[in-house]
């Protein structure tokens, strides 16, 4: 019986991982349970992701609690914000097919300057960043709404893998990888 259950579990693989994610995103989205129908296994143990009112919640929060490492950060940057910008290019490049967007992108950084960007962020000041977003709640809850169900699908959807052997783990990591880089698609 432990071996059915070790199968069923680890039934979900690299090649249908996609297709098993859309099943449980396409469920929820139509107000299904997709415990109900069969497409995840269910277990009351199971972690849920936060609902969309407490993940807006806590992103408020904890920015109000982070306002002065953000200026802090702001004033004392690791690295050159621009200069790093430009050096991934490629990066962004790669990902951006419109030849004159890519363009632009660098010439647009080169107009402007971190002790610009120091300036800006000292007038707006830890109060401002912390208040701003306050004043976007009402964004950040419909985002966080639309967000909700997708990352609940990838939870699920990793959660039904197996993760006896590291091979197992490795795709798990891997596996909530692409589906996140979905879920940036779907949005």
């Amino acid at each position: 019986m432990a071996e059915t259950k070790k199968e069923e579990k680890g039934s979900v693989t690299k090649a249908n991982l996609l297709e098993k994610f859309n099943q449980i995103l396409n469920a929820r989205l139509s107000g299904q349970d997709p415990i109900a129908l069969g497409i995840i296994p269910g277990n009351p143990v199971t972690k849920k992701v936060l609902t969309a009112d407490k993940q807006a919640d806590r992103l408020i929060k904890r920015a109000d609690a982070a306002k002065d490492d953000w200026l802090d950060g702001y004033k004392n940057p690791s690295r050159n914000p621009i200069e790093a910008s430009i050096a991934a290019q490629d990066k962004w490049v790669n990902k951006i097919t419109n030849k004159d967007i890519q363009d632009k992108r660098v010439k647009n950084l080169k107009k402007t300057s971190l002790t610009e960007m120091q300036g800006i962020a000292e007038k707006v000041g830890a109060e401002g960043f912390a208040k701003g977003l306050a004043d976007r709640k009402d964004k950040i809850l419909r985002v966080r709404k639309e967000l909700q169900p997708l990352q609940q699908s990838v939870s699920d959807a990793i959660q039904a893998m197996s993760d006896v052997t590291d091979s197992d783990r490795e795709k798990r990591l891997t596996s909530a990888r692409k589906l996140m880089i979905e879920v940036g698609k779907k949005r």
